[in-house]
């Protein structure tokens, strides 16, 4: 991992390892069962029926307006059926992501905020410019700050600091102030929990270069997307950085993705709606 070698305490951030949450034993399961080609949506609905929170959230989802039908949906196979394979292992890590935040304040509320709105946010993106890593875009946007709630849920007093010092001067870096304090920031934590969670490398890589994407080597498109996606979510003011007057057209993943300011403001507009619509569902 290019990033944590350049790191002045390696040491420390290895040993945090150890202390990541393991993914909860249903929805690893359920992950597992998703990835095999041969599951149908009973088998999927079976394992999700295990966990009631999570089967809630599932039958939320698929009677959301953005699958809106005729009637409403009361079993978890339906569910499964109209929301899609691909969209309930989203939910599925949405779920467990949300639930590393016990109890849930307002500075939890907004990392959560953040998270979802860049998971919509890259979603859009993507299926914008016609990605064909619609999913990975999703999940990597969703967790592309997980390392920012394994930090304050371990560290609760210096990353209250450091929220509240963003906050108040969003021109602060996050991944500056977390260096300077821990010696290791939370892209790199994030990286780890990915490992741990037996992601994708190229979930894992968009997680730890989402602040630097031109350091990906494996799916650079990827973790430009995610980039980007974050840089939305600072101008629409979703999560603790807020840059209201931040112009798209100068930021790098933009630049990289050739996109004008007519597009990015419709981009804007799309990502705004997806999160007023979603946003609850996901939580």
């Amino acid at each position: 991992m290019e990033a944590a070698q350049t790191s002045p305490n390696l040491d420390k951030l290895v040993q945090l390892t150890g202390d990541l949450p393991a993914m909860p034993h249903v929805a690893s399961q359920v992950i597992k069962k998703i990835s095999d080609p041969d599951a149908g949506a009973e088998d999927v609905q079976k394992l999700i029926a295990q966990d009631p929170s999570l089967a809630a959230r599932v039958l939320k989802l698929a009677n959301s307006s953005f699958y809106a039908r005729s009637r409403s949906i009361a079993t978890l196979r339906d569910a499964v059926v109209i929301i899609g394979m691909k969209t309930v292992r989203s939910l599925v890590v949405a779920s467990v992501t949300r639930d590393l935040f016990d109890p849930f304040g307002l500075t939890e509320k907004l990392l959560w905020e953040h998270s979802v709105g860049c998971a919509l946010g890259a979603r859009t993106i993507a299926t914008r410019l016609r990605y064909s890593r619609v999913d990975e875009s999703f999940l990597a946007g969703l967790l592309h700050d997980v390392g920012k709630m394994i930090l304050f849920t371990r560290f609760p007093d210096q990353m209250r600091l450091i929220i509240q010092e963003v906050y108040n001067d969003p021109s602060l870096s996050f991944a500056k102030l977390e260096r300077e304090t821990f010696g290791f920031d939370h892209a790199q934590v994030g990286r780890l929990l990915a490992r741990k969670w037996q992601f994708p490398e190229e979930i894992d890589e968009a997680i730890g270069c989402h602040h630097n994407p031109a350091r990906a080597k494996i799916l650079p498109a990827l973790s430009v997307i995610v980039h980007l996606a974050n840089a939305f979510c600072h101008k629409l003011e979703l999560g603790p950085t807020k840059k209201p007057e931040l112009d798209m057209t100068g930021v790098p993943s933009a630049k990289a993705l050739k996109l004008s300011a007519e597009k990015l403001a419709a981009l804007e507009e799309e990502i705004r709606r997806n999160f007023q619509e979603e946003a609850g569902a996901l939580s």
